[in-house]
């Protein structure tokens, strides 16, 4: 048996490798214009601190000075001030007074144009003001010119609600008893209130017997109407 001649082994060829190249990594970012910029935010903020501080210390001082100046200013003299509220509650007395007692002034001012100054004299605490007549046996007035004095009574009290004075009306006795003076009282005081007098500044006195001239037939047919109020408001 030949023996085959053995096949001589080529050796496999080497693989070339590829040159490695460095790992390439992306070029760093400068930061430079980042620490610039924190610089000037610093700068900034410092800056503005410091001025703040100097505005707040300036106003401060400037308070206190005015304060101290006006302070100063207001400070009052002791005595001239003792002096100057004793004045003054004394005038506000004296125009307490004045505003509290019914003058002349006031009733031109409520349409009574014929009185002059001195006019509102009192007796024992009452003004005669009004006579006001009825037509025989009734509770009607005489007069039409009645009512309007009403009217005009009731805007003396309008003007003058601040006043010390009230009404008393005081009617004179008839022939028939006194039943119908009162009436004719209680007629005025109905109209008083109808024009704005409050029915508590208005009082009704019991009817007296009137001292009259008998040849006078109208005087038992007459209710008078009183002013009161302090005597020390009398003008005279």
């Amino acid at each position: 048996m030949q023996q085959q001649p053995e096949t001589p082994v080529t050796p496999s060829p080497m693989p070339q490798l590829s040159p490695e190249l460095p790992p390439q990594y992306p070029p760093k970012k400068s930061k430079l214009w980042l620490w610039i910029t924190l610089a000037i935010v610093g700068v900034l903020v410092i800056v503005g601190i410091i001025i703040t501080i100097i505005i707040v210390s300036n106003n401060s001082a400037s308070s206190a000075d005015t304060t101290t100046s006006r302070q100063r200013a207001t400070k009052p003299d002791r005595k001239n001030n003792d002096n100057e509220e004793e004045d003054e509650d004394n005038q506000q007395g004296s125009a307490t007074k004045a505003t509290k007692c019914l003058t002349s002034t006031d009733f031109r001012r409520s349409g009574y144009t014929h009185v002059k100054d001195g006019y509102f004299v009192l007796e024992n605490g009452k003004f005669n003001f009004r006579s006001i007549l009825f037509k025989p046996d009734s509770t009607q007035y005489q007069r039409g010119t009645s009512n309007v004095e009403m009217a005009k009574l009731g805007v003396l009290y309008k003007f003058n609600t601040d006043k010390q004075f009230s009404i008393e009306l005081v009617p004179n006795e008839t022939g028939e008893g006194s039943k119908l003076a009162l009436e004719r009282a209680d007629k005025i005081k109905h109209d008083l209130v109808s024009n704005g007098i409050p029915e508590r500044k208005i009082a009704v006195s019991e009817p007296i017997v009137a001292t009259h001239d008998t040849s006078d037939d109208t005087a038992n047919r007459r209710v008078t109407i009183y002013l009161v109020a302090p005597q020390k408001c009398s003008e005279k």
